[in-house]
């Protein structure tokens, strides 16, 4: 396994535990994170703790709720100077079990050195917009917006 994919994973394993400090410390100062779709649910955030505010705060996508969660796959890719992740992930509020998201993304993330520099998350935001659009009511980020 090479470096960087040690380090895509050792981010990875840090954000699923809120580790905060462990998940900086294995990004550039200048971190650039970009995610598809227009805000609210995309965007892009510039800069170490834009980033860390944007992923602790879970600014992309929709937001933080009373979620249910199945991780189903994850194939990981190592490149030149990038790791790719293919996922595939469902989700649903626990007050609608029925409702199911049943997401795939590709999330790259290249590297300077052994530090994160930047990632792009290409996710199906339509997909979070047509559950947006059933359960608005739910999703805190959206009730005031």
């Amino acid at each position: 396994m090479s470096r960087r994919m040690e380090i895509a994973k050792m981010y990875e394993k840090a954000l699923f535990a809120g580790d905060r400090d462990a998940v900086g410390k294995l990004f550039h100062d200048d971190i650039g994170y970009w995610v598809a779709g227009a805000p609210r649910i995309g965007g892009e955030w510039r800069g170490r703790e834009a980033v860390l505010d944007a992923l602790s705060n879970r600014e992309p996508g929709l937001g933080p709720a009373d979620w249910g969660y199945e991780d189903v796959w994850r194939e990981w890719y190592d490149a030149e100077d990038r790791v790719i992740v293919e996922i595939r992930e469902r989700s649903w509020l626990k007050s609608d079990p029925n409702d199911v998201m049943d997401q795939r993304t590709c999330v790259v993330i290249r590297f300077r050195g052994n530090r994160i520099g930047e990632m792009r998350d290409y996710t199906d935001s339509h997909i979070y917009e047509e559950f947006l659009k059933r359960h608005r009511s739910e999703l805190p980020k959206f009730k005031q917006g």
